[in-house]
């Protein structure tokens, strides 16, 4: 195999007999275009070569972030010689009208779309800027998680308990239960949990619910989550055993009649949970509702407080709000299920360790991984990142999982299987969650290039990307006709931050890995979605090559001509 220079990319020329690789791609190809479908190739399909086709940028990222492109892709002349010019717009013409609208030139954007078939850069603008890249961290914690623990890798919360105690169904002594990290342990799933046990002749605890939580260490609140202070469930702390994501459903339905008081109730109905709710019912349609929550002065308990209206004729409001004690909510439902099932507890729940001599009672696993990887990145839930990022750190270092080992991980795997060392990146934890973590566009589209060329990751992960004006997070964006069904994405958004990922299909059916970061917006992400939308489009529906591959505002180019 030999490699040559195309638009400042590293492409491959195969011999003819390594077909292996062409089919993959091929297969592939007609995977992404097929992408509404939860596609299952059947076919064994030779591992891909995965030497990358995405320009290395290999410069100081700090000190070429505010700089041009044009030292990193070559000069676009030279890289466009050999292409023939199509009349019409271009999709580099269109990106640079989007860039040059009122809402982008006014942000800072890094931009990278890169052709994986031909191998070469369709556009870039600024590709090593250090953006804040938001949930789009995401998908670097899943492909490092899926490198090392494997997609069939399930996570298992354990059930343990001192045997010379268990007689005829009656514990006389404690219930431990260890987590094992499952971020996916819902009440369903619990009491499926519970049943098994019951089944397992389980029929009496007479001591304490123990939880054991040293499969991570103390700390449940990851760098960047202490920026935001709120109790929403999107800020959820960390616990080795979480239970429905570390959050509480807060149920808010009218009364019957106007002045009546609404009906509120809390899921799970828990005894960790004190609910004051107070909330009138009033004529018509509409409400205003405030609900917060905070531990109790003495952390054993969370304390949830409802206010204000609902209409008479307004639909049920379910509102979501964080614990503080993971392992004791989880605990507490635990105990209280097991007490529905028909299995006394006699005493409380604390947080302890199971002690040496115990005996394992009961595995319960979790889905596979690469099926947890759909609550990951199709509906961006950031307590599933952080998790699977301690767990990724205790798995492969063999000791609690942290914030910091985790990092460490997924910085291996970067340097590893990519060629990227930490100096080029600012990685803190594994959502994406706040002003925390700095990426460029040109090292997320190599990872895009990676997972792409993977094929024990790409079956696994680009599935689990949301799908163009049908699931996940970009389920009502880009619906237009030339672009509906045709991107795989993940969505990145915070105050001042918006962030596009992912893969699109041409209209000459090439696969295009792009990445658009977006920061410093003076609108709200909605608005500037509807400008980075354009530039996917633009990728989707108009010729990718005959045009600029390269942008620099005149403003710039201007300040960098009246230097002295």
């Amino acid at each position: 195999m030999t490699r040559r220079i195309i638009g400042g990319c590293v492409a491959e020329q195969r011999p003819s007999g390594q077909v292996s690789n062409l089919l993959w791609r091929s297969v592939l190809t007609i995977w992404l275009c097929l992408s509404s479908m939860a596609p299952v190739l059947a076919t064994p399909v030779p591992i891909q070569n995965k030497q990358s086709v995405v320009p290395e940028f290999t410069d100081d990222l700090l000190a070429q972030a505010n700089q041009s492109v044009s030292s990193d892709l070559g000069d676009a002349s030279s890289n466009l010689a050999s292409t023939p010019i199509v009349s019409g717009k271009t999709a580099g013409q269109a990106i640079i009208e989007a860039l040059e609208g009122p809402i982008l030139r006014n942000s800072k954007v890094g931009m990278v779309a890169v052709d994986l078939n031909r191998g070469r850069t369709i556009f870039a603008y600024r590709p090593n800027a250090l953006l804040n890249p938001a949930s789009v961290v995401k998908l670097f914690t899943g492909a490092a998680a899926l490198h090392y623990l494997k997609p069939e890798y399930r996570f298992e919360s354990t059930v343990w308990l001192q045997p010379d105690k268990f007689l005829g169904g009656v514990l006389n002594g404690n219930l431990y239960i260890k987590g094992g990290g499952d971020p996916t342990l819902v009440t369903e799933r619990l009491w499926l949990w519970v049943t098994e046990l019951h089944h397992l002749g389980l029929r009496e605890v007479k001591g304490d619910i123990i939880i054991d939580e040293t499969f991570f260490d103390a700390e449940r609140v990851g760098p960047g989550f202490d920026m935001e202070n709120t109790d929403f469930a999107y800020m959820a702390p960390v616990g080795a055993m979480s239970v429905n994501f570390n959050a509480v459903g807060v149920h808010i339905r009218p009364g019957d009649k106007s002045g009546a008081s609404a009906i509120v109730s809390v899921e799970p109905d828990t005894p960790y949970v004190e609910l004051d709710g107070k909330v009138a019912t009033r004529r018509g349609v509409g409400q205003y509702l405030m609900v917060g929550s905070k531990a109790a002065e003495n952390k054993s308990r969370q304390v949830l407080r409802a206010r204000g209206w609902i209409g008479v004729d307004q639909n049920p409001k379910v509102i979501w709000r964080k614990v503080d004690n993971p392992p004791l909510y989880a605990g507490f439902t635990f105990r209280d299920m097991l007490i529905r099932r028909g299995i006394k507890v006699g005493g409380s729940v604390r947080v302890g360790q199971v002690p040496k001599g115990a005996k394992l009672f009961h595995t319960f696993v979790s889905r596979r991984l690469s099926e947890i990887l759909d609550d990951l990145n199709k509906y961006s839930n950031n307590l599933v990142a952080e998790m699977i990022l301690k767990s990724l750190g205790a798995v492969v270092f063999n000791e609690p999982g942290s914030w910091g080992n985790g990092v460490e991980a997924v910085q291996r795997f970067l340097k590893e299987e990519i060629g990227v060392s930490p100096d080029q990146y600012l990685l803190r934890n594994g959502s994406g969650l706040n002003d925390t973590n700095r990426f460029s566009a040109a090292l997320v589209v190599r990872l895009l290039d990676y997972i792409y060329r993977t094929r024990e990751i790409a079956y696994e992960l680009i599935p689990s990307l949301g799908v163009s004006g049908a699931t996940g997070t970009v389920r009502k964006r880009l619906t237009g006709d030339a672009v509906h069904h045709k991107v795989r994405a993940k969505t990145g958004t915070l105050t001042g931050v918006t962030a596009l990922s992912g893969y699109v299909m041409s209209r000459d059916r090439v696969v295009v890995a792009f990445t658009v970061l977006v920061n410093g917006l003076s609108v709200s992400p909605r608005r500037a979605n509807k400008a980075v939308d354009k530039i996917i489009e633009a990728l989707s529906s108009l010729p990718l090559h005959g045009g600029p591959t390269t942008w620099e505002p005149a403003s710039k180019v201007a300040k960098t001509k009246a230097k002295p």
